[in-house]
This record gives structure tokens, sequence and C-alpha cells, in this order.
């Protein structure tokens, strides 16, 4: 397991954004299917990539493809090199570390703030997304679990009313989307995702600060040890650069 691999960095909002009442360029459309497969990890940490192939396979011309791929590489989620072209940036045990230690510090502050201000519809948002589940190697159910994971922790920052620390928690969520995809194809984590989100969205319901404090942090801990073990465990794990 090498750690001294280039952890991913998110500069910015998460994800670009389209030209407000006009429809996507090609760099656009190129750039959002590029990102989505690497969140994704269809395109997986640590492979090489060339302009040309991928030119290729989306049929259009290298430069919507240059393009996207230089946005990429400001979000850390491309490297290049000279002379080989580019590579998807490896993610390691480390880039998991911090990632999580920032994201259970924001988060714990965020459920506690939340308890004030959270309001009977953003507490029923949170009960149905609570109860999103996925089935295990079907691709379409785990982007919608994924995605309702996401929507779940950054609904609980947003109740904080502190807009700061939710911009900072979505870019954290976003760089450990590709671990959170690389997990859900290897365990099933349905239940121990569902009830721990209820018993936070019951803590947050009752306005108990310390007890959703206390609920998050341990969420946190017990979905960084299911990864832990799951992606040291799996083969799949050494041919991605962990």
């Amino acid at each position: 397991m090498d750690d001294t691999q280039i952890s991913p960095r998110v500069t910015g909002k998460p994800g670009r954004r389209k030209r407000a009442g006009k429809a996507p360029s090609l760099t656009e459309k190129v750039y959002t299917r590029l990102r989505s497969e690497i969140l994704s990890c269809k395109l997986e940490p640590g492979m090489e990539i060339s302009e040309s192939e991928l030119a290729d396979r989306f049929d259009v011309s290298k430069t919507p493809v240059r393009e996207a791929l230089a946005s990429l590489r400001q979000e850390g989620l491309v490297r290049t090199f000279p002379r080989r072209g580019y590579q998807i940036t490896p993610i390691t045990f480390g880039d998991m570390n911090e990632l999580f230690d920032l994201r259970t510090i924001i988060e714990a502050g965020a459920a506690e703030l939340a308890c004030e201000h959270i309001t009977d519809a953003e507490l029923d948002e949170l009960r149905g997304l609570a109860n999103v589940v996925y089935l295990q190697g079907e691709t379409p159910t785990i982007e919608t679990f994924i995605a309702a994971n996401r929507d779940f922790h950054l609904a609980i920052a947003r109740a904080s009313r502190n807009a700061r620390l939710h911009d900072i928690l979505a870019r954290q969520i976003y760089e450990l989307e590709r671990f959170f995809y690389l997990g859900a194809q290897l365990r099933d984590v349905n239940t121990e995702t569902n009830t721990d989100h209820i018993d936070i969205v019951n803590a947050l319901a009752a306005r108990d600060g310390a007890t959703a404090r206390a609920l998050m942090i341990r969420h946190n801990d017990v979905t960084r040890q299911g990864l832990f073990q799951a992606l040291a465990t799996s083969r799949r794990f050494g041919s991605i650069g962990i």
C-alpha cells in the first residue's frame, strides 16, 4: 500500500457549471461524462488515457477532450505526463484517512448546528433520503444510492445555515466519492447506512445537538473502517494504485 501518490485536490466548488440559458458545449458534455466515469471508477484510479482514444470514443475532435481534461486536472482528478498523456489520479489509504478526518470534524459541527435551525420540511427530506437502497452489482441503483447519500449529508450541512461550511463539506464529499463507489460495489452497506442515517435524523428532530454530533462521528468512523476492510481485501484493489 503506497501512500506516496499525489492526493486528489479540488479547487473551487465541485463540478463545472453550465452556462446559464445555453445548451452545453461539446467540451461540457465530454467533461460531464468523463467526470462521472472517474468518480464512479468506471475509469479506474491509475488508468492511463489519451486524447485520441477519448476523441474516438466520444466521436469528437481532440479540442473538447483536451479542454475537458484540463478542467479535470484542475480538480485533481487527472494528471498529465510529458510524452505519455494522461492518468486518472491514483487514490490511497492516506488520501482516505485525511479526507475522513476533515469530513468528521466538519460534519460533527454541522449536525450540532443543524439542530438549532432545521425545519420540519428539511427533516422530511432527510427521512426520504435515509431510506434509499441499492442492489449490489447494479450500477444504476448504486449511482442513485451514492447521490442520495451525498444529498443527505449536504442537506444537514445546509440546515446548519453556514454556507461556507456547506461548500467545504461538498468538496470533501466529492473527493471521497470514488471510495464510496468502490465500497458499495464490494460490500452491501444498505442496512448500515440506513440505520445510521435514521438515527441521525431522529437526533436532529429531537434538537439534541450532543447526540447528533456523536452519531455523526460514529457514522463516519464506521464508514471509514468498512471501506478500509473492503478495499484492503479486494483483489481489484491491487490494480488501481492503492
